[in-house]
This record gives structure tokens, sequence and C-alpha cells, in this order.
């Protein structure tokens, strides 16, 4: 089945005061803070070189995409995958042990059962735990009563998890056979097998204009995060970390309820709880990312000179960690565990979950979504990884509209790996661990695959190898090591452009530059008989000057699935290079507490970046749904830098709103959006019914089961109809015209008017209606429309203004700028 082919794309803001000429390859604008002060951000545009059309729209304040795709084309593929899985759980029943992933028919896997909940029990609790258990225990041959002793005692109990809240259903220990047996039972709706999902591997609260006081977000919001409960779901952490000390922290609110098992490390202010079986890295990193209090004097090594004060995003919230995964592979079935018991048991305000499946699924095979929709649904916000297979395009996974899915960018700070050529020239690459220099040695370039033999008829003895980066760097290393290599330098290719980020970890003395300069050192050795070089560490340096662009690894939208009906990812965190805690050498205890800081890149490090502002944002607005602090996160990110200049895909060197999303966060103007656009956690519902998915998986996976949701009486929407920050629809010639609908509610200046004029692109027609939006009071809500016409006809440009309306009738104009149209 073909994939529609999707083409050139414009960000193209419906908030700007003037239109420009249509000629400019590529556009930018300004777009409105919605604030009195009339300040404004940059919206930006990117040409994708593909068949059809896809474009991007701001209207006041929300991202419009929508597509045109090929005649004719056939809906996107979603493809799924399962893996063996190794669960643990804290709740209802005892934590389980690892197991294996032998396949055979009596061999026992996890298994998420889902059960028609229509004849169970109508309340929570025991009564549906005792129910669960005598489900399991009519395919074992067994009693309910001795599933549930085995349950709190046996070290792999077959009954795994109740779940109460996010979904109807046990996780069970099953053979093939009994899941054979289960799917002739009329109460059985589905069983699950687990699957695995990956992790995706301080100066960023100054980076993103949290810190500075009086003007940032920590200042104008009056919030760090106090009070706020965010829970880690990661691979370990080390509780005895600096970072976790808790200072000046007031104690956790009344309403924590979860326990504490660090081993013999206690509990604290700061770290009020959780489950961990020993530090690891990756959690350690995130959760200091996320919520790390206030450290003075970091160094990444004993030899670096003193360093500033470090902190996480919200360094007053509260940290609630769960141990989830085993290295970099995390249980799906113990990732909704643990939803359910952070969110409905334990009482924990955001959700940061730095993994993502390594495919789409439909959200009812997604586990991430299945819980993190019960979650919103009461409150609790969800921040995720859009995932770390970029720069391919529709690679981006966590595409549930429910979720928070986050791209992630460069930040300024590079780990450099010099190269100098014999010529003299200079080079600055990357590389993350530190090596011995490797001086004046001879440089030769060896081409092609180095698993099929490349090397085998090269001397490559005491010599540096350059080479391009087609093959698995790690694999390309070793080999030339073995091979008795001094060094190793590598280049991105023409679509990577000029990244250079590491990442990946190299035993041998390399650099990887960019493509540009690999062309520089390519034309050196041909330009000699006996070309050199030499490679020297030089380590972390941190250029403040240094524009924040779209990293190459961050996964790239669009959502593979053509029934999603948004864009993802949604917006943009940094995430390369970030220097947070990691444990230390394990000597640490309460009088010595572990004060070692490194570096990780990955979306896993932009996640929790924006799941500390969402801490952040909850205490200083406690009345904002997830959606209203979605909304505000979106509507006000930032496409073009503080100079003008836009935020470009790190690649390519254009904007790219399928890289970025909305932009890179703003958490200070996240604080004053203006209009959000809202959602009820009853809204969801005719959404994830018109998904087309059957009754059952509906009303008992996705939906939380005391809802008893019936799709006939919640009704269907398109995807292009929830009332989302962004649009996304397909303009074909059987149908060339679209209508889409929005809702937004005033939550900035009770006297507001918004009047909207839209910077239409070259062959479609848009036209809103009601074109002008007054509000006269705080939380009115307003009702508007979208259309969008395929065509030939180029509309004449126009543009969106807003003017705050005072009591004697003066007006504020916005700042503007100009758009531009991409040919």
């Amino acid at each position: 089945m073909e994939l529609p082919k999707l083409g050139r794309t414009l960000m193209l803001p419906l908030n700007i005061a003037r239109a420009s000429p249509p000629s400019v390859a590529w556009a930018h604008g300004r777009r409105s803070s919605l604030k009195p002060t009339g300040r404004a951000t940059t919206t930006s545009t990117a040409l994708l070189p593909t068949a059809g059309t896809m474009h991007a729209i701001v209207l006041a304040a929300v991202l419009i995409l929508f597509a045109t795709a090929a005649d004719g084309a056939d809906d996107l593929l979603v493809a799924s995958a399962s893996a063996p899985p190794h669960v643990s759980t804290a709740g209802l029943v005892a934590p389980a042990a690892a197991e294996g992933d032998d396949a055979a028919s009596g061999a026992l896997k996890t298994y998420l059962v889902i059960v028609c909940r229509t004849n169970g029990p109508k309340e929570n609790g025991n009564k549906l735990l005792e129910w669960h258990a005598s489900l399991l225990a009519s395919i074992l041959n067994t009693t309910a009563d001795s599933l549930l002793v085995d349950a709190l005692s046996a070290a792999r109990p077959r009954l795994v998890f109740s779940f109460q809240h996010v979904v109807s259903g046990f996780a069970a220990r099953l053979t093939n056979a009994e899941v054979a047996q289960l799917a002739k039972l009329p109460w059985c709706v589905e069983a699950l097998p687990d699957a695995t999902y990956r992790l995706m591997t301080t100066y960023t609260p100054e980076l993103l204009r949290v810190s500075p006081p009086g003007t940032g977000a920590w200042s104008v919001g009056g919030s760090m995060g106090d009070g706020v409960i965010v829970g880690i779901l990661d691979n370990g952490i080390d509780p005895r970390h600096v970072s976790f000390l808790d200072d000046g922290m007031a104690p956790p609110p009344a309403k924590w309820r979860g326990g504490c098992h660090f081993g013999d490390a206690p509990c604290n202010k700061k770290l009020i709880g959780g489950r961990s079986r020993g530090p690891q890295s990756h959690g350690t990193h995130t959760s200091g990312t996320a919520v790390g209090a206030f450290v003075r004097d970091v160094k990444l090594s004993p030899a670096d000179a003193p360093g500033a004060v470090a902190s996480g995003m919200a360094p007053r919230a509260h940290l609630a960690f769960y141990e989830v995964c085993v290295g970099d592979t995390c249980s799906a079935t113990e990732i909704l565990t643990v939803t359910e018991k952070g969110a409905f048991q334990d009482g924990v305000d955001v959700i940061s979950i730095s993994a993502s499946d390594d495919t789409q699924k439909p959200f009812y095979k997604d586990l991430i979504a299945v819980g993190s929709l019960s979650a919103v649904m009461s409150g609790v916000f969800v921040s995720t990884s859009a995932g770390n297979a970029g720069p391919l395009e529709r690679s981006v996974t966590n595409c549930a509209p429910w979720q928070l899915t986050v791209a992630a960018s460069t930040m300024g700070r590079r780990v450099v790996s010099r190269i100098q050529l014999g010529s003299g020239v200079v080079l600055d690459g990357e590389n993350l661990n530190q090596y011995n220099r490797v001086d004046n040695r001879p440089l030769v370039f060896v081409s092609g695959m180095f698993a099929d033999g490349a090397l085998d008829g090269v001397d490559v003895r005491g010599k540096i190898v350059a080479c391009d980066r087609s093959e698995d760097p790690i694999t390309r290393a070793e080999m030339v090591e073995k091979a008795g290599g001094a060094g190793m330098v590598s280049w991105s290719s023409l679509k990577r452009g000029a990244a250079t980020t590491p990442v990946d970890s190299l035993t041998i003395a390399a650099s990887r530059v960019p493509h540009a300069d690999g062309q520089v050192i390519m034309a050196y050795i041909n330009s000699t008989a006996s070309p050199t070089a030499s490679l020297t560490f030089v380590g972390a340096q941190l250029n403040r000057s240094s524009l924040p662009a779209i990293a190459e690894y961050s996964s790239r939208g669009p959502c593979n699935m053509s029934s999603v009906g948004v864009l993802k990812p949604d917006i943009t965190g940094p995430g390369t290079n970030i220097v947070a805690s990691v444990p230390g050498a394990g000597n640490a205890s309460a009088a010595t507490p572990t004060t070692t800081f490194g570096m990780h890149s990955g979306t896993s490090m932009s996640t929790p970046h924006l799941s500390g502002i969402v801490a952040m944002l909850k205490k200083a607005r406690p009345e904002w749904s997830p959606a209203a602090i979605k909304s505000a996160l979106m509507t006000t990110a930032d496409v073009t830098h503080p100079d003008g200049t836009p935020i470009v895909d790190e690649t390519t060197g254009r904007p790219n709103c399928f890289a970025m999303g909305a932009g890179l966060v703003n958490p200070t103007r996240a604080l004053d959006p203006g209009l959000v656009y809202d959602l009820a956690p009853a809204d969801y519902i005719p959404y994830v019914c018109g998904l087309g998915y059957e009754e059952n998986f509906v009303k008992d996976i996705i939906a939380q089961p005391m809802m008893n949701v019936s799709c006939a009486t919640a009704g269907k929407i398109e995807g292009k109809d929830l009332n989302y920050p962004s649009i996304m629809v397909t303009l074909t010639a059987a149908a060339p015209s679209v209508v889409v609908r929005r809702t937004v509610t005033n939550i900035g200046d009770p006297l507001a008017v918004y009047t909207a004029e839209v910077v239409t692109p070259r062959g479609v027609a848009v036209e809103v209606v009601p074109n002008v939006l007054g509000f006269g009071v705080m939380l009115r809500r307003s009702d508007f429309t979208v259309k969008l016409t395929r065509g030939k006809a180029t509309l004449p440009d126009m543009a969106l203004s807003r003017r705050i309306e005072s009591r004697a009738d003066q007006s504020l104009p916005m700042h503007s700028h100009y758009l531009r149209q991409e040919e």
C-alpha cells in the first residue's frame, strides 16, 4: 500500500498585521503574544520537496495544519510490534520478577487481559480485584483465593495487577494455550501481549528565560512548582544525589499517598516516594532535569573549574520516581500499572514518560496512550517523548492528542573533538568520550561498508581513518580499533547536514564533523600524497550565542496514522548535551550526597524539561485543565530566535513544523496565552469513537471503565474537529473543501477583540467565520470555523491583527511583521 505523498510546507500566521509579496522562497511572520503589551514572536516555513501539498497555519494562537495528498492515495500504514516483558508492579498485588523471552507454548508471558465490565462489580476496590481473580481462576483450574494469596507472596505470581481505573482488566502471566482459551470466552475482549518501549536517551533555565529575576517565568508566575508532584517513569534513580535534597522544601501535600521504596535510602520533602531497585543514569538525569534542586558549582569532571548553579525546571516541585525500565527497555504493562498507581492512588499531578514505542500503533494497543487518557481525564498532565528516529519523516510516536509529545533541540553546548589537518586547517567536531591526543598521524579515507570487508585491503595501523557515516558508528569504530587504527573522523551525510551531535559512545579517538567539513577533509586528502591529521579532545563548551535548532535525532512528523487528525510532535524542548544529575561511585550517604553531573542527549531529555515547566504552570495557574496547559504551551511557543531568525531543522538549515511542532517552548509567555483551546474529559470520547475502533475497545480499554462509555450516546467526530491547537486535514480532487471547527476560551484580558485575516497559501482558499471574536468577560467561549478549499487561484494576502479595547474605546495595535509566501 503506497503512502500519500506530502509536499511543501508553509507555516502561515494568521495574526500578523501586514502581508508581503508571495515571491519569497520561505516565510516568516510575527505571532501575537496575546498580551496588551503587543509582544510578538515569529512563525517560519520550510519546503519539503515531494509531490503533494501540506500547509500549516497559525490562527489567533492556534496551529492549523492542512494537507493535500496525491489523488487516490491510500490511507497510511500502521505498524505494530510486541516483545517479551519485564514486569514488576506496586499496587494491589506484589511486585514480580523478570521473565525470559522463551516462546514455547508452556512458557509464561505477561498479557494485559481486557474484560467486559458489563457483568462485573459496579464499584472499584476489593470486589473488582476478587472478580478479576475469579475470572483468571476459571481458566487456570484453581481458586480465586489461591491466586490472591499467590499474588502477595510469590516471586512470579500469575495475577500481576488488577486495574481499577485506567483500563477494564488485569495483567496476568499466561501460556500460549491459556491465551487461546481466553479468546473463546465471552468476557474477554482482548489479550494484549506486553510490549517493549525504549528510553529516548544547566544552562537550560537560562536558555528558556525561566530564571532571570523579574522577567523570567519563575518570577512572573511566582512559581517554581511548589507543592506540585511530578511522577517520573524511568529506569532507576540515585536517591542520595544532591539534586534531590530538600533544603527549603515544604512537606508534600496531604493528598500524597505513595510509599517509599528506595532500599536503605530514606525519602524526604523533595524525593517524596516511589520505587527503584538501584541507581541508573537515565532516570537520575531525567528526574534532575524536571525538578532537580539548586546545586552550586556544578562540574562535569574533577578537573573542571567550578561551574554555575544548576537546577531543574521546577526546583521546588516534589518528585515521585517509579522504576518501569531495565536498562533502556521498558515494559508497557508496567508503565500502564504505574500510571494507574501514580495518577489514582498516589496523587501525582504530572507524569513524565521519556520512552516510546519503535512503531506507531492504534491507541487501544498503545498502553502509554491507554493509561494517559484516563490520567488526563482525572486532571493529571502527561508528557511524553517524540522518539529518536529522526530525521526520518513520519517517525514520531506517542501520537495520542491527550499526551504532550515533545521534540528535541540543540542548545549551544557541544563536546568538542578537534581535528587539525596537515594543511593547518582546524575543524571542530564532537565526541562523547575523552581520549588521549593523537598527534600528526597519517590520514586515510576508506569507502564502502566496513562490515562487508572495506577495511580488509587497507593498512590503517597507526593511522586516522576518515569515512562517512553510512554504517553504525560503533561498528566502524570497533573495526578501526581492531585493525590497529589510531583514530577515526566521520562526517554526516548530506541529508543530516550540519549535525554533529554524537549519539554513540565510541572507545577510540574520534570526531564527527558536519557534512561540509567532510568535504573539506576529502579535498585535503586528494590534494596531497601524504595527508596527516591530529585529534584533540577539547571537552564540553557552551556557546551562549549559539542558536538552538531541531536536533537531527528528534523524530519527525506527521504521525503515520491517517485518522489521528493532529500534528505531532506538539512542541520542542532542549534535548542535546543536557547537563543534569547522574549517579556517583556508590559511596554516597545522607552526610555525603552524590554530586556527580553528566551529559545526555535525546527526546528523553527534552520531555522532562516540559514536565517541569508544566509543574511550574500548574502551581501558577491551578485552575487550568491539562488541555488548557497544553494549549498555552503550544500557542505561545517560539518559532524564531530573539534576533528574529527562524528556528531551523539542524539537518537542512530550514524551518520545519513537522520537526518542531508549534515551536520551542517559551515558559514565560505560556503563563499568559490570552486564548486557549480547552477540552473537558468527555470531549475525547467522540474523538476516540470517531477513530473507528470496536465499541468494546473504546469502553473497556481506552475510556475509564467507570464511565460506562457508549459511542452511540457520545457520538463521533473526525480528528480535524477535536478542539486542539493543531488541525490536520487532507484536500483531494474528490474532496477539495473541508470545514473545521474550533472553540476558544478567553483567559486573558476580559475586554478584548480578535480580528482574523488570513494569509493564504497558493492554491488554497481559507475562510474564517466569524472573522471577529469579541470578549467582554473572562472565561467566555467563542466558536469559529475554518473552511479550506483546494483550487488554483491565489487569494489576496491578508493578515491577522489584534487590539485590546479599553473602557474608553481606545486600542493598542499589535506589533507586526511580514509574512512571505513560499513558491
